[in-house]
């Protein structure tokens, strides 16, 4: 399950990224200089978030510390729950989403691989830098699917098992101390497929990228 994996977000690096994350300048530096990635696909992705309303529902997992929060409007007709497993990443994201006037925003306890959500809830689901750090990506895909309406779109990013030496050798490290490896973008594809989603893109940028399919 994944909360056995060992969350680094939630100690002082989760501070750090909740940081640098929020300003775009410094996580391109870091990204390109520490991870050989472009961190933009990031927030390029973001804009389906800031067109949702009409009380559409958007579930966040792994919501971290809000960085999706950023494309979202305060009073935007939105039901946005946003879910992490762990309390202390909640407890970071319930202050942006104050700082930003974002009443619309509910906060729930969650593991991605058991979502406490219906089926055929979300209008939108997001899953930004989550399936890489789970011992289960297959099984959050398989949840995120199954809280998917039909026509609903899903929107991430991940780490993936093609990034820069830099990069895959902070994972080998990284797996030492208990932390998953980055999944191939041949997984995330299959994994997809195999529960109905439809029309996947995923980034061409190695390492790390953003992906869309629609259920």
């Amino acid at each position: 399950m994944a909360g056995r994996t060992p969350n680094v977000c939630a100690g002082p690096f989760g501070r750090f990224y909740d940081f640098y994350v929020e300003r775009p300048w410094l996580m391109n530096l870091i990204g390109r200089g520490l991870w050989g990635i472009d961190p933009s696909v990031l927030y390029e992705s973001m804009g389906p978030i800031g067109q949702a309303g009409g009380g559409a529902t958007i579930i966040d997992v792994p919501c971290g510390g809000g960085v999706a929060f950023r494309a979202l409007a305060p009073g935007q007709d939105v039901r946005y729950l946003a879910a992490d497993i762990s309390s202390k990443m909640l407890e970071r994201a319930e202050r942006r989403a104050t700082s930003r006037s974002l009443r619309q925003v509910e906060f729930v306890i969650a593991d991605m691989t058991d979502l406490p959500f219906a089926d055929n809830q979300a209008d939108l689901f997001l899953s930004y830098s989550g399936l890489h750090m789970i011992d289960e990506p297959k099984a959050a895909i398989e949840e995120m699917a199954r809280c998917l309406k039909p026509g609903g779109q899903l929107l991430g990013a991940t780490f993936f098992s093609d990034g820069s030496r830099r990069s895959r050798a902070i994972f080998k490290l990284g797996s030492h101390r208990g932390h998953p490896s980055a999944p191939s973008r041949e997984d995330v594809s299959d994994w997809i497929a195999a529960t109905g989603l439809e029309d996947l893109t995923i980034g061409p940028q190695p390492g790390f990228a953003a992906f869309s399919c629609r259920k």
